[in-house]
């Protein structure tokens, strides 16, 4: 896969790639986190001046890298929406006609903080699980630090939404978007284009990836 990076965790193979996704094969399985959909229009219902069309945009993203790696199902790592949608709203028939438009391609969704009250609002054809959800050998979660520390399983996470600063000409520095693999687990980068971003420092043991449109980067392995 051009500009990714192979991990082997676990005897299992999984791929980071420059888009913000994991590519599980032998789970099927292309792994996101907080693509925060809806966010850009909850944010004009309260008046703030934001770009258009990032909601678009990172549907044809996810929609394209599905073809791309052959993905059978999606899992969601959280805050797969930035709020509950009104199952008649604009935004909610977007949503629908996006998910009916992936055919047999399932969806998994962790539910995020972001995600509450999506019970009393637009679901979708989309299997919503509260929690962690443990697909041997990995443990799916939103937020690793709300599981107790003490869980031998490897997690995939997202939640932190961590970048890293690059230090460019004339000692300028950027942030851009990381995965963060730590000694049980990895968190992902945020798919979602209009997200924020946490800076990260890694610990003894760790790792970090940064991420460009091309290429995954790692960084040395802190010793």
């Amino acid at each position: 896969m051009s500009g990714a990076v192979e991990l082997l965790i676990q005897d299992e193979a999984l791929w980071l790639l420059p888009e913000r996704a994991v590519f599980w094969p032998r789970g099927g399985a292309l792994i996101v986190a907080d693509t925060h959909f809806g966010k850009s229009g909850a944010l004009a219902h309260h008046g703030l001046a934001i770009p258009g069309g990032t909601d678009d945009a990172d549907r044809r993203r996810l929609t394209t890298l599905i073809a791309d790696v052959g993905a059978q199902r999606i899992i969601v790592l959280g805050d797969f929406l930035h709020e509950p949608l009104q199952p008649q709203s604009s935004e909610a028939m977007r949503m629908q006609t996006w998910c009916e438009s992936l055919g047999s391609t399932k969806i998994l969704v962790i539910a995020g903080n972001h995600d509450r009250g999506v019970s009393s609002g637009w679901r979708g054809p989309i299997e919503w699980i509260a929690g962690a959800h443990w697909e041997r050998p990995f443990r799916f979660i939103h937020d690793d630090s709300m599981e107790p520390m003490a869980d031998p399983r490897f997690s995939m996470s997202g939640h932190i939404h961590p970048v890293v600063a690059l230090r460019g000409l004339r000692k300028r520095s950027s942030r851009v978007p990381a995965f963060w693999l730590r000694k049980r687990g990895l968190v992902l980068p945020s798919f979602g284009s209009f997200t924020g971003g946490y800076l990260v420092q890694p610990g003894s043991g760790e790792q970090l990836f940064a991420v460009s449109p091309e290429r995954v980067v790692p960084f040395p392995l802190r010793p």
